[in-house]
């Protein structure tokens, strides 16, 4: 009997400190999503309230105007550099939490949401604790999935549906001028139709729509370069070059509807894009003239897509 009784008390014994080493005073509790999104990409997303908010939408809670899952509720509060501070509240708790970003390699970045709680040392307050943690788990692990869908659609972050691809063998026809302030519709046209003249002596026709790339010189005028593609070589001039765009070169592009404004507000996405990878740009941007700006007066109704050449 002696020894049945020992054998109890060592067993109640264990379970207890294993109960005890098990569920700690302190519940750590983190969870990681991997994404195909950059680590500044996702540095935006956190540094913003309106679009992490938005990011987590499908959770929203109409009423008080927080994220809800199930009896859960999640308020975004304090940015503090490279993380998100925010605030959960259940039932039987309130606990703060934070979101940061891991960078795994220059596509691809971890976001991590971590909180603890602090329990006591009865047994039945440190299991209910226990299965709150687990719960609030459950919702972190829901809400990353979301956050993970928004940060890897670029346009959700940076207003443009920004895509990367590879040039096929591409030949140009170019020429330039110079002129005090941005060119008009005209002047690039009047460019694009002497280009035409100049291809229709060889019997050769453009393949594409005018590529138009404007440099600003420090000299406070413009240079302008509008280019036709071709699929074979002419002779040169002084004024009409050809240029070959490197074979399988990367480029970044985005295809924008509206005026000059907007068109500069997706050059600005693309460089913001092109920061966010860290990748280098070895030539200067340029824009395709989808539509023929002549025969639509209506700005909001451009179409031209952007390209930004990456390495």
């Amino acid at each position: 009997m002696k020894y049945a009784r020992l054998v109890m008390t060592l067993l109640i014994l264990s379970s207890v400190i294993c109960f005890y080493w098990l569920i700690p005073s302190t519940i750590k509790v983190s969870t990681f999503k991997l994404t195909g999104a950059h680590e500044l990409s996702i540095l935006r997303l956190i540094n913003n309230h309106d679009l992490t908010f938005k990011s987590m939408s499908n959770f929203k809670d109409k009423s008080n105007n927080q994220i809800k899952v199930d009896d859960i509720y999640f308020s975004l509060n304090n940015v503090l550099s490279n993380l998100i501070q925010v605030d959960i509240t259940t039932d039987k708790l309130k606990t703060k939490s934070f979101i940061t970003v891991n960078s795994i390699n220059k596509d691809s970045a971890a976001i991590h949401w971590f909180f603890e709680i602090k329990s006591d040392w009865n047994p039945l307050h440190r299991w209910n604790d226990y299965q709150e943690a687990k719960k609030i788990k459950n919702a972190t692990a829901q809400l990353l999935n979301e956050i993970k869908t928004f940060v890897e659609q670029p346009v959700n972050i940076y207003g443009f549906d920004i895509k990367e691809i590879s040039l096929k063998d591409t030949l140009l026809m170019v020429t330039k001028f110079k002129c005090d302030k941005r060119p008009t519709n005209a002047q690039i046209y009047n460019a694009t139709d002497e280009l035409s003249k100049y291809l229709n002596k060889y019997n050769v026709k453009a393949i594409n729509n005018p590529m138009v790339t404007i440099l600003d010189n420090q000299t406070y005028d413009y240079t302008v370069m509008v280019g036709l593609s071709i699929n074979s070589k002419i002779p040169e001039t002084e004024k009409f070059t050809l240029k070959r765009m490197p074979v399988n070169g990367k480029m970044f592009v985005a295809e924008v509807t509206g005026g000059s404004s907007t068109i500069q507000n997706g050059y600005s996405a693309l460089k913001n894009y092109l920061l966010d990878s860290k990748r280098p740009s070895p030539a200067v941007p340029f824009e395709l003239l989808i539509n023929d700006r002549r025969q639509i007066t209506d700005s909001a109704k451009w179409q031209t897509r952007l390209y930004y050449p990456v390495m």
